[in-house]
């Protein structure tokens, strides 16, 4: 007797496998640590995806909310047609404090960018000026002088040769 397989999956252990774990992306720095300000950049990000997401949700239940209440109306039901208007409003309203308090996060994440690269024009500045510095050092004003007389020397050399 051949026993029939009942079974419709198609990979081998089908309901009684367990999934295989996906693997975890690696840093490409290992030693790579969070610094609080990442950790608040991130988070303000975070708040901004929620912050939309409910904004978006706000603004669908209002539209829910509106076309509910025109079809109690259009029923004669003109009470609870009403009181779903005042949710509408209520919700509008959230949506409008949502909406300020995405403005100002995304205002901190432009404040907290504009920071950082005045930080790393300073920085820049502060290298450069540390390069000059050594270079002045390396090079100073009585190398460039005699190196000036030298090379009119040469020049004077080459002049006469010609002649």
């Amino acid at each position: 007797q051949k026993a029939t397989n009942t079974n419709k999956t198609t990979t081998m252990g089908g309901f009684h496998s367990k999934p295989k774990p996906k693997p975890t992306p690696k840093s490409s720095n290992p030693n790579a640590t969070i610094t609080p300000l990442d950790r608040a950049i991130l988070d303000l990000k975070n708040s901004r995806d929620r912050l939309t997401k409910y904004r978006a949700k706000l603004a669908l239940d209002a539209t829910k909310l509106a076309s509910r209440a025109k079809t109690l109306h259009s029923n004669n039901d003109t009470k609870m047609a009403l009181q779903l208007l005042k949710l509408r409003r209520y919700k509008l309203q959230e949506a409008d404090r949502v909406e300020e308090q995405l403005l100002n996060v995304l205002r901190m994440v432009d404040k907290i960018s504009e920071k950082q690269n005045e930080n790393e024009v300073i920085s820049a500045m502060k290298r450069g000026k540390d390069a000059l510095e050594i270079l002045h050092k390396e090079v100073g004003i009585d190398d460039v002088l005699d190196l000036m007389d030298e090379v009119r020397d040469q020049s004077e050399v080459e002049r006469r040769r010609r002649f």
